[in-house]
């Protein structure tokens, strides 16, 4: 006699979550991450600024929450940091998912504090230094990819600041006023 099928539990798989914190950075919620990035919630998260060994910086365009259709340059690599995780984990984590780079070089670079102008992220800013050659899509503006030298990057931030994405300024204002933006990384 054949066995009876037992039902299985299938289900979908969870949404990452994210620790919501308070001015003090203490946690009073957890929440999915799409949920405290659309409530724009007070959330721990990472920047990797990716730099080639001739001092330039990648970035790449994202969409535009604001101006649908439409996209600004950014760092290449924004994540949240999720319920549980160290923030140099969630930097790890983020630069393998997004470029497929280990982060061996990884360094710590700047703090940012929470304010509705930055999504209200607990910003912590990384840098690593990519040595070898950048990949031709790296170098292709229409793939929305491109590594900046500073005069460009200068140029983009002076000129073109409606093609920038408000948290990258807020970034590049930030690393200006502590004198961290014309050091080589």
């Amino acid at each position: 006699m054949p066995k009876p099928v037992q039902p299985q539990n299938i289900s979908a798989p969870l949404p990452p979550l994210v620790e919501v914190l308070d001015h003090a950075r203490r946690v009073v919620a957890v929440l999915p991450a799409s949920d405290v990035s659309r409530q724009k919630l007070r959330h721990r998260a990472i920047a990797i600024m990716l730099f080639d060994d001739q001092g330039r910086i990648n970035l790449r365009q994202r969409e535009s929450l604001i101006r649908r259709g439409a996209s600004r340059w950014d760092v290449p690599v924004r994540s949240p940091v999720l319920l549980g995780e160290a923030v140099h984990d969630a930097a790890t984590r983020a630069l393998k998912a997004e470029l497929g780079i280990h982060a061996e070089r990884l360094r710590p670079l700047l703090e940012l504090p929470a304010h509705p102008e930055n999504g209200n992220e607990f910003l912590q800013v990384f840098s690593i230094v990519r040595a070898e050659p950048p990949l031709p899509a790296l170098q292709d503006r229409e793939s929305g990819e491109y590594s900046f030298t500073i005069e460009e990057l200068d140029c983009l931030l002076r000129d073109f600041r409606d093609l920038v994405a408000p948290q990258f300024l807020l970034l590049a204002e930030a690393l200006s006023l502590k004198g961290l933006w014309r050091r080589r990384p």
